[in-house]
């Protein structure tokens, strides 16, 4: 049968470049097709002149064209595509249809509603199986993130972040300009994660960065924000000043007759959570960007401010980040491109509130510890007994404490942090379909540490409270972190007909290197002469010198294939090695194999009009997790001892173990996704992972010199079901509204311990490991209530009989009760009508608790002379036959299930509206491309059953910890 030849040229709409990798098929062939070199160009040969040929690729609307000579196809660049276009790791991007592992992407419009300085805070319920949890409202916290359970005792249980194709640390996230990322993507299982072996066993986290386009016309835009922050709810009601009295008088020691006249007389009323937390803290964020390109360059530039004051004193953060990114074509074959990101912050904590005592100078525990009759200023009474209100107090007569703004006036604490992100990547593409890639990254920090206090001598204030004299202290360190990483892939991708495969080969090399130094001297008298040479007293303890190094290397490879894109088939294997181990142990291998089925694409489901999609998926595979031993922990090492002789000693530190070898998480998942009626799109997946040779710090008999260890001994398994659900409730021109869900639930078990136990207590914790239980599970003795004819405090033993006798060793039992909560997810709805928008969304945790350890101080009659009280402590015991919950004034407090509460809460995240001005309106400016408004609120409401500051924090326990921040932002963009 005679043949055609045709051929031609794919381009893109959107720049005019050539179309690389672009399918050409013959309409109605099984056979007759090929791909597009690396110009763009094809040629094939056809049965008859006029046939139609289809060409599609990845992130373009498909096209179908009658075949002819010298063909030009411009292909549309498909929105919709793009959006489901991802990276999941080294080599190419994917389409989202044909990743055979558990993935999920977070919409880029969730950044565009950040008002915290950290990019974590957009995945707050945003993918199924993530727990995204922020510590406090600290402007320089970042959240605790876990996916699909705790894997690891000690080690890490935080994913592996990848920044355009380098891991980076937590520390880097502050610095991070939330509004220069492009795309987040979550990689759960084995399928996706095993590429990267080491480190990857708490699933990875990919982040790519915006940049331009090739042939775009230059464009700028600025965006700025403002707003105020304060506290989210808080579940304690404190007593105010005749609610105290009466409480006196109930327990029996009554206030003196001063203090009853001042509440009755003058009805003083103090509610210090008001004087010690700001419910205005200023927020300012400006961010501005510039991009373009010609034929062979193009760039992405910003630069960003943000200011944030923190809810307490001593708590703000200044940041500015400076962001580049330029991709160049040098010849057809060869492409490289560079992208650095430089950050510079300046932060403060409180002290007090980051210590791990209890501390008055705290603002959190002093909002809880004054009394309601003191006053945040210092007043007198005049002749005719009218209180006359005179300057800020600086002593609390009634309370005996000092008010921690004074102790603040007298501190200049800071934190400087450098932050730099640099990476180089050179493409050469020498044949069709076959890429080599290298990568050269730094991540560079640099930090300085500053504090000092001023000395001043004893005085007596304005309410005659005498103030102790403080001496001077000065403490500086600086550090310093580098982390280099070296790829170097090689990927061939080629379609046969109906046949794809891909094959990727690669090695790696990461070098870390660490060093830090640190000082204190104290006794400085006077409050110009505040360095560290000016101090009286300087002693060993108060020196700091450290250093590391860190290696690992790595070689790996994948390969994918597709028939028909209907059956996939992919697998994975990397070889790891780490410094970290003895030789011997240095080296882990780490794969993964799995399989999806669209089964959409089968002739008994071709048809079906209603069902636009179904696959099903299946992978297993395993990763590793070094992060739960220190850089020399392998070898015995030697440390300073006392003095002897008048002389310093050198003694053993720490003990050796030459077994030391990697943790594995062995890894299963089964997924299901389908979508209907070209609205509602479902994804389920059942997941199994099992932790073993886990690193763990355990007890040695005293006889070896030493109290414990670290050693691979013990083995857990997480077991869980994700739903997803995305229903586009309505589409027209002028309207859109869409609603999404997610849910995750996982079920964390032990399987095995170490030295053959079956349990161990984590002492001074509330918890207790043991084989058949959830790690984190708390194991206390129980509160049974109060004998109303003594008011003696009751409890359960182990057998669930009632007692007055507290016997923790005998009766603490586990409560089914968890500190990381089984179920997570969240929701969301996006609404769209013609220029105005809205996205408003939800996160949530179930089945979570905390100990609450405040109320041992707030709830605790025998403090309540030196301590303010809860209001529900009035229903205390005080007349035989009551009826209460609250032991008599003389029973000791005990740590009992009384103090464990339940975390779980249901929080609206983020409420953004937005109106974009009409683009008629900007085509009268010329110059002017586009202006929006927007309001966003954060952290709008919370529903919770905890009592405290806040129930989100990532802890067994929480002591006076700082309170989330509920913010309100208003602001503007302009394009141009």
């Amino acid at each position: 049968m005679a043949q055609t030849h045709v051929s031609g040229i794919v381009t893109s709409s959107e720049d005019g470049e050539p179309v690389i990798g672009a399918t050409v098929k013959v309409v109605g062939s099984q056979t007759a097709g090929t791909v597009t070199d690396i110009e763009g160009r094809f040629s094939l040969s056809v049965s008859k002149p006029g046939v139609e040929l289809e060409f599609s690729s990845i992130g373009m609307v498909s096209k179908r064209v009658k075949a002819s000579e010298n063909m030009t196809v411009v292909l549309q660049v498909d929105s919709h595509t793009l959006e489901q276009v991802v990276i999941t790791g080294y080599g190419s991007a994917k389409k989202l249809g044909s990743v055979v592992g558990s993935i999920a992407s977070v919409d880029k419009k969730k950044l565009e509603s950040i008002v915290t300085p950290n990019f974590t805070d957009a995945l707050a319920g945003q993918v199924s199986g993530l727990s995204v949890l922020s510590a406090a409202g600290d402007p320089s916290q970042s959240a605790t993130i876990r996916l699909r359970g705790i894997n690891s005792i000690q080690s890490s249980s935080q994913p592996l972040f990848i920044l355009d194709g380098a891991p980076i640390d937590a520390a880097f996230y502050a610095t991070l300009n939330p509004a220069d990322i492009e795309s987040i993507t979550v990689l759960k299982d084995a399928a996706s994660t095993a590429i990267y072996g080491a480190r990857a066993a708490n699933g990875v986290i990919v982040l790519t960065s915006k940049q331009g386009k090739y042939s775009e016309q230059v464009s700028l835009s600025v965006r700025a924000q403002y707003g105020i922050a304060g506290p989210t709810s808080d579940g304690v009601e404190m007593m105010n000043s005749k609610q105290y009295v009466k409480f006196r008088d109930l327990i029996g020691q009554p206030v003196s007759d001063e203090v009853r006249t001042l509440v009755d007389k003058y009805n003083i009323n103090t509610n210090w959570r008001d004087e010690m937390i700001d419910n205005a803290a200023p927020t300012l964020d400006v961010n501005a960007t510039m991009q373009g390109g010609g034929q062979t360059v193009n760039y992405y530039v910003s630069f960003n401010h943000h200011k944030q004051d923190g809810l307490i004193e001593m708590s703000k953060m200044h940041r500015n980040t400076l962001n580049a990114r330029i991709n160049a074509r040098l010849n057809r074959f060869f492409k490289i491109g560079f992208t650095t990101n430089l950050g510079v912050q300046r932060y403060s904590q409180n002290a007090e509130w980051g210590a791990s005592g209890i501390y008055h100078a705290n603002p959190l525990v002093f909002a809880r510890k004054a009394m309601p009759f003191d006053t945040p200023y210092q007043y007198t009474i005049d002749e005719n007994g009218k209180m006359i209100k005179g300057d800020r107090a600086i002593g609390l007569k009634y309370s005996g404490m000092v008010m921690p703004w004074w102790y603040n006036s007298h501190r200049n604490y800071y934190r400087n942090k450098l932050t730099l992100n640099t990476s180089v990547t050179e493409t050469f593409t020498p044949l069709e379909g076959l890429t080599f890639q290298a990568l050269q990254s730094i991540n560079g920090l640099e930090s300085m540490n500053h504090g000092s206090f001023s000395p001043y001598d004893a005085f007596v204030d304005g309410m005659g409270n005498k103030i102790d004299a403080m001496k001077g202290s000065v403490s500086a360190s600086s550090s310093r972190y580098y982390q280099f990483t070296l790829s170097h892939t090689a990927e061939w991708r080629k379609q046969f007909g109906d046949h794809y495969v891909g094959i990727l080969l690669g090695e790696e090399t990461r070098i870390e290197r660490s060093r830090g130094l640190s000082a204190y001297s104290e006794g400085q008298t006077d409050p110009r002469l505040l360095l560290l040479p000016h101090g009286t007293t300087v002693t060993p303890g108060d020196l700091g010198d450290s250093f590391g190094e860190e290696v690992a290397n790595s070689l790996f490879a994948n390969a994918e294939y597709n028939y028909k894109e209907k059956y996939y088939v992919t697998g994975s294997i990397r070889r790891d090695g780490s410094s970290k181990f003895a030789p011997g142990h240095r080296w882990g291998t780490f794969w993964s194999a799995g399989a999806k089925w669209d089964l959409k694409k089968e002739d008994f489901l071709k048809d079906v009009k209603w069902l636009n999609d179904l696959s099903l998926s299946v992978n297993y595979g395993t990763t590793g997790n070094d992060s739960g031993t220190g850089s020399y922990s392998y070898l015995g090492t030697y440390g300073v001892g006392g003095l002897y002789n008048g002389e310093s000693s050198l003694g053993i530190a720490s003990m050796s173990n030459p077994d030391l070898t990697w943790e594995t998480t062995a890894k299963w998942n089964v997924g299901l996704n389908f979508s209907i009626f070209d609205r509602a799109h479902f994804q389920v997946d059942f997941y199994r992972n099992k932790s073993t040779d886990m690193l763990m710090s355990i007890p040695y008999s005293m006889t070896t010199g030493f109290s414990s260890g670290i050693g691979n001994v013990a083995a857990m398994t997480n077991t869980g079901v994700e739903a997803n659900v995305d229903v586009d409730i309505l589409k027209t021109k002028d309207f859109y509204w869409s609603f999404k869900a997610n849910v995750g639930y996982n079920k964390n078990e032990i399987t095995e311990l170490f030295q053959g136990r079956d349990e161990y207590v984590l002492a001074n914790t509330g918890l207790k490991m043991a084989v058949g239980h959830a790690y984190g599970e708390f194991f206390q003795v129980r509160f049974a209530g109060v004998d109303p004819m003594t008011g003696a405090p009751l409890y359960y033993d182990k057998d669930g009989n009632k007692t007055k006798k507290f016997n923790e060793e005998r009766d603490a039992v586990f409560l089914g009760k968890k500190r990381y909560a089984p179920w997570t997810g969240g929701f969301g709805t996006n609404f769209r009508y013609k220029n105005v928008s809205l996205i408003a969304d939800f996160a949530w945790v179930a089945g979570k608790y905390m100990m609450i350890n405040d109320d041992y101080f707030i709830a605790n009659p025998q403090l309540a002379t030196g301590w303010n009280q809860r209001v529900e402590m009035l229903n205390i015991w005080t007349t035989p036959g009551q009826i209460t919950d609250i032991p008599g004034a003389k029973y000791d407090v005990q740590f009992t299930d009384q103090m464990l509460q339940n975390a779980s809460f249901l929080r609206m995240k983020t409420l953004s509206i937005q109106y974009e001005f009409p683009k008629k309106w900007m085509q009268a400016t010329r110059y002017i491309k586009g202006v929006k408004v927007f309001g966003i609120a954060r952290n709008l409401f919370t529903i919770t059953p905890f009592e405290g500051y806040d129930p989100e924090p990532d802890q067994n326990l929480v002591q006076f910890n700082y309170p989330n921040t509920r913010q309100f932002v208003f602001g503007a963009e302009i394009s141009f």
